[in-house]
């Protein structure tokens, strides 16, 4: 019976996802952010997909965390940009077209307070930049609600653009869930 609602849930949120909009986020990130939500928050919840207004569901996947008739917290899947494509040696102009950038995938578990429990690199596929996906780096997120490299984030060599993309996309998440959860009360 369990398997069953679990089976109906998630094709509920396959049929919102689908007819809710467009993303950029690829589906299957889904399934590697649910192991990362089970390591947080146990084997006996569901993520369930929470619409998001257009202009950030092109870049963010939201998940309601739940079991047993709680809400545990959210999880937002993200797409950041990295280098130019072709190297980071070009200039990172970010006023240009997304497409001519390198992306990569994120992942943010938040508790019920918008304080952020875990931060996972879901996918990283340029050559430069994936120390970001250390997770003893990855922890720096887990302290405090406000984050800016130099201050309590460490910049990484090699690593800059992404370091500075995925700081500006967490700050974006924690505002983007702060306003979400306000408007639930």
């Amino acid at each position: 019976m369990k398997r069953l609602s679990h089976t109906v849930l998630f094709v509920l949120a396959v049929c919102i996802y689908a007819f809710g909009g467009f993303s950029l986020v690829p589906e299957y990130l889904s399934r590697k952010m649910e192991k990362q939500v089970y390591k947080t928050y146990g084997k006996d919840v569901a993520c369930n997909a929470v619409e998001l207004p257009d202009s950030l569901a092109a870049d963010h996947k939201l998940f309601r965390i739940s079991g047993s008739d709680s809400t545990y917290g959210f999880t937002l899947i993200s797409r950041a940009l990295g280098c130019k494509v072709g190297g980071c040696d070009k200039p990172n102009d970010e006023s240009k077209d997304a497409t001519s950038f390198e992306q990569f995938f994120y992942m943010t578990a938040f508790n019920n307070g918008c304080c952020v429990k875990r931060v996972r690199v879901l996918e990283y596929s340029s050559n430069h930049g994936y120390q970001i996906a250390n997770r003893g780096w990855l922890k720096q997120f887990e302290k405090d609600t406000t984050y800016k490299v130099g201050q309590n984030i460490d910049g990484i060599s090699g690593a800059t653009i992404s370091v500075n993309s995925i700081t500006k996309g967490v700050n974006q998440q924690v505002r983007i869930i702060r306003d979400f959860t306000r408007g639930l009360k």
